[in-house]
């Protein structure tokens, strides 16, 4: 374990944030006064690993972790272990009560590549966690491969327990070296080794079962599997060829039963050949409609020349729709020219009616003038009545422009009114006669549009009329053209009906054809039945005939049949004896091979099964030789493993391979010790291991005189445990075989009671080991002398409220 960066706040009596950088330190002091505070930042080290310090006392004594008047305290530990970089951290906090608890504790892995003087907060942001809480400690242990005891008496050695180690008792140093040193793993050893014997004990037991199970599967067992396999397999070709000779005459007999069956069908088909009875009367009906359509196909010639003749006479006549166009023509002017004459008449009696009215309505205009003036005098003569007639209660006076309350009263004079009733006589009679005349007029209008339109109709008429001939010469043409559409229709009449025979007795002949058709049909497929048996092609074209020629072949044909038919039998019955013959064969051949077959079965097929299970028995019987053969050497190897792993556990079962371990490694220790003390002590003191593993010193300047340890005074004390101290980190790594590497060491006072000359040789060793190793150094000390040689000095002050750290480069 190697520290490179340690961070403390209201811990000890260090109430203020410090922060102690030693990544590029290898040998450092921190001095200053007595009581200054610098035990407490190895303590600080020593609690952010196992949450304790030596100086305590208990393990859990905690609360004299927080500086006085503290309620809360952080330490963070960057270090370096077993080739990566570590964070501890460990927070205590005090309650409302007094009593102070953990608040955090954790210890995460940190990434090499983060500056170590980086701000702690990102450090602990990008740590990979390990372990947190009452984990810390063990994780810790486990990681540096040494608990709090040993590294308080190894790695950090505390003010006032410099001489445990030395002054320990043989059984509690053994039980450091072993845990110090890694000498535990003998004693694991010998556990893995007792269970690996319990092991290769049930292994060996469950081989010699499995072995027994299996049964041992000699040479001679495998041989007669194999000769099972080799005559099974030299018969298989006589059985392939039976059996292919077998499917050869089954094959064969089945075409024979083919033939026999078509054979006698055949036969039986010829024996059955009838002509059917209608041939010969199908014959006589066939003529018969034939003359019947040749006589209705003469009428039908002599009808469609008489209906061209009629055709050709209307050709010189006019149309029919032309002559009654113009009959109908002069009728309507016949007719048109009497009414012409009778309108005009009309009209002249309807203009002189309207000029009459015209006449007297002039006259009376003039008269209801002569009224109306003679009216307009009589007014002018009797204003004031006039006046007052006009009037209305409650409205202006068209004069005064005052309101009328009441109506004046004025009698008419007689001139006026009578004035006034001659004016509206006169109106009167001109309104009549102007009602009169306009009748009138109206009645003329029409009259004369009347004679317009008359006149109109018979110019169309006129020119209807212009190319036609006489009304009696078109009426002469008319009848001869109706007598000649009447002749066309009698003439097409007959033909269509000519036609409708012919189409009749067609369709008679036409149904006497399909039954002839069906009939050569009847027979073509009757004939198709015996093509096989060489039956010869219709030639005839009278259907009796044909028929006559194919029952004179069938009864010739069938009495040949009938001796193929015995013969195709026969042909059966042979097939079939030499079928069973080759099939009893094959069987009696397998029986001789111990292979039984059943009916129904294949014979090669039923080799082929016994071939490859006698293959598969000779494989089972091969792999078994094989695995029964490997188990028994898997028995001896059992045996042999459980046997070499019993005896190396009984070996290691006891103490003395652990104590012997032990005395060889403080042997070596002593050894090197030694010489560090006798340097030391000016050549007065060397270190012996005594017969129990107590540490003596014999006292060169007393001749030789062993003496204990515990003899030695305050200062020799301290250079006997200097001495073994610095020998155990120099020798760790190696006694070890690499497990423990303490490449840090820590030393807190105890050089105050050194002379000068000790004083220049501690000095000058500690210097050595931390430049010729890859060790970091640091001592407390307040002695200047020995201060003064470390390159790199931490001066340790305090002052009322807290203490405080300064690094000076010497």
């Amino acid at each position: 374990m190697r520290p490179v960066r340690l961070v403390f706040e209201g811990f000890g009596s260090y109430r203020d944030n410090t922060d102690v950088q030693l990544s590029d330190v290898d040998f450092f002091v921190l001095t200053g006064p007595t009581g200054s505070g610098k035990s407490t930042v190895i303590d600080a080290l020593c609690f952010a690993l196992y949450g304790t310090v030596p100086r305590w006392g208990k393990k859990d004594a905690i609360r004299d972790a927080l500086a006085p008047s503290v309620n809360e305290c952080t330490v963070c530990l960057v270090f370096e272990a077993a080739g990566g970089r570590y964070v501890a951290v460990r927070q205590l906090r005090r309650d409302a009560r007094g009593k102070v608890h953990t608040k955090e504790a954790r210890l995460d892995r940190v990434d090499a590549g983060v500056p170590a003087d980086a701000d702690m907060a990102k450090i602990l942001e990008v740590a990979q966690p390990m372990a947190e809480g009452d984990k810390v400690t063990g994780a810790v242990s486990e990681l540096l491969g040494i608990g709090y005891e040993q590294f308080t008496q190894c790695v950090v050695l505390p003010q006032g327990r410099f001489a445990e180690f030395l002054q320990a008792k043989p059984g509690d140093r053994q039980d450091l070296l072993i845990q110090l040193l890694a000498y535990a793993v003998y004693e694991d050893v010998g556990q893995r080794a007792r269970e690996r014997a319990k092991l290769a004990a049930g292994k060996l037991e469950t081989a010699q079962k499995r072995l027994g199970e299996l049964g041992m599967i000699t040479d001679e067992v495998v041989a007669a599997a194999e000769r099972r396999v080799t005559d099974l397999v030299a018969v298989e070709p006589t059985v392939d060829a039976a059996v292919e000779r077998m499917a050869a005459l089954r094959v064969e007999w089945t075409e024979a039963n083919a033939a026999t069956k078509v054979a006698e069908e055949q036969h039986h088909e010829l024996g059955a050949l009838r002509q059917p009875g209608d041939v010969t009367d199908l014959s006589d009906r066939l003529a018969l409609a034939d003359e019947r359509i040749a006589s209705r196909v003469v009428e039908r010639q002599a009808t469609e020349e008489a209906e061209a003749q009629a055709e050709r006479g209307l050709a010189d006549l006019p149309e029919l729709a032309v002559l009654q166009r113009w009959r109908d023509a002069h009728a309507r002017s016949a007719a048109l020219t009497g009414r012409l004459d009778g309108l005009r008449g009309g009209a002249e009696r309807a203009e002189a009616a309207e000029q009459a009215a015209a006449v007297e309505l002039e006259t009376v205009e003039q008269a209801a003038t002569a009224a109306e003036t003679a009216q307009v005098t009589a007014d002018r003569a009797h204003r004031a009545v006039a006046l007052a007639s006009t009037l209305a209660e409650g409205e202006p006076c068209p004069v005064c422009r005052q309101q009328v309350h009441d109506l004046p009263h004025h009698q008419v004079p007689a001139d006026l009114d009578a004035a006034r009733a001659a004016a509206r006589t006169a109106k009167a009679k001109v309104a009549a006669a102007s009602r009169a005349h306009a009748e009138a007029s109206k009645v003329a209008a029409a009259a004369r549009a009347e004679v317009g339109s008359a006149q109109r109709q018979a110019a169309e008429l006129e020119t209807e009329l212009r190319d036609a001939p006489p009304a009696a010469e078109v009426d002469t043409a008319l009848a001869s053209r109706e007598a000649a559409d009447a002749a066309r229709r009698r003439a097409v009449t007959a033909a269509r009906a000519a036609r409708k025979a012919v189409d009749g007795a067609q369709r008679e002949r036409t149904a006497l054809g399909d039954e002839e058709k069906q009939a050569w049909s009847a027979l073509r497929h009757s004939r198709d039945r015996f093509v096989s048996l060489g039956v010869p092609q219709v030639e005839s074209i009278d259907l009796a005939a044909a028929w006559k020629a194919l029952l004179a072949w069938a009864g010739t044909h069938k009495t040949e049949l009938a001796g193929r038919v015995t013969g195709l039998e026969q042909r059966e019955r042979d097939l079939k004896d030499q079928g069973t013959a080759a099939a009893a064969e094959v069987a009696g051949l397998l029986a001789e091979h111990d292979v039984p077959l059943p009916a129904k079965a294949k014979a090669d097929v039923v080799l082929a099964g016994h071939i490859e299970r006698a293959k598969a028995e000779l494989a089972d019987r091969v792999d078994r030789r094989t695995r029964s053969a490997a188990l028994a050497e898997e028995v001896e190897r059992c045996r042999e493993d459980e046997q070499v792993a019993r005896m190396l556990g009984n070996l290691l079962k006891s103490n003395g391979f652990e104590a012997w371990l032990c005395a060889e490694a403080l042997d070596s220790l002593v050894t090197e010790a030694s010489e560090i003390l006798m340097q030391l002590s000016g050549g007065q003191y060397e270190l012996v291991r005594a017969e129990r593993n107590e540490l003596v010193v014999l006292d060169h300047n007393d001749a030789g005189t062993q003496r204990p340890v515990n003899t030695l005074s305050g200062g020799e004390t301290f250079q006997a445990s200097l001495a073994l101290a610095l020998a155990l980190s120099h020798q760790v790594a190696g006694l070890s075989g690499g497990k423990r590497d303490l490449n840090s060491m820590f030393l807190d006072e105890g050089f105050g009671t050194l002379d000068e000359s000790t004083l220049d040789t501690v000095a000058a060793t500690l210097e050595r080991l931390a430049q010729e190793t890859d060790r970091m150094v640091g001592i407390v000390t307040h002695v200047p002398a020995l201060a003064e040689r470390v390159p790199v000095q931490f001066a340790v002050s305090r002052d009322g409220a807290s203490s405080r750290l300064r690094r000076v480069e010497v």
